[in-house]
């Protein structure tokens, strides 16, 4: 299961400075152009009404991810979810699949991602097209240490200066349908 935190960055360049200080080493970037389908489309009120999220990832414009993801919880601002990932050879094979399943495209977010690691933490620094800068901290745990674990994340990310005023709860497909709305 997928346990992350989220934060909106208020300036990138120095909190990365900061975790390369630490040792990390970030990736060279990457682009992911992201679609999500759902079974009913439509508002965030809509949207959030589904119970599983597929996602079809196209990375640096060739590489194809099918990624489904189920929130632990109903709820807008659950960042902890059963997720399971796989590479496909065709995104547009992996698109048809998912419209015969009855599934229509929703939502769609580009990012620029570089990611690092710090003790158990996967480290993402990702720049959302029309939205904002923000940082995650990712481990793969169980539900039932989920809490637990996020506040250990948010005490690290308060390390680097972040405030808990910049935490954001809602995932990228989220924010960016309740920007369109």
């Amino acid at each position: 299961m997928e346990i992350e935190v989220k934060a909106r960055l208020k300036n990138a360049a120095d909190t990365v400075a900061k975790l390369e200080a630490l040792g990390c080493v970030f990736s060279e970037p990457k682009t992911q152009d992201d679609t999500v389908f759902v079974a009913k489309p439509g508002t965030l009120e809509v949207f959030l009404s589904n119970d599983v999220f597929p996602r079809l990832r196209i990375e640096n414009g060739t590489k194809a991810i099918l990624t489904v993801k189920k929130p632990v919880q109903k709820s807008p601002d659950m960042l902890v979810k059963y997720e399971h990932e796989v590479v496909v050879n065709s995104a547009d094979e992996a698109r048809g699949m998912l419209e015969l399943l009855g599934l229509h495209p929703a939502v769609r977010t580009v990012k620029k991602r570089r990611t690092a690691h710090y003790s158990e933490y996967e480290i993402c620094i990702d720049e959302i097209e029309d939205l904002d800068t923000f940082i995650e901290l990712e481990v793969i745990g169980e539900a039932e240490g989920a809490g637990e674990l996020q506040k250990k994340m948010w005490e690290f990310l308060a390390s680097l200066g972040i405030k808990a005023a910049d935490q954001v709860t809602r995932g990228y497909d989220v924010l960016m349908l309740e920007k369109l709305n």
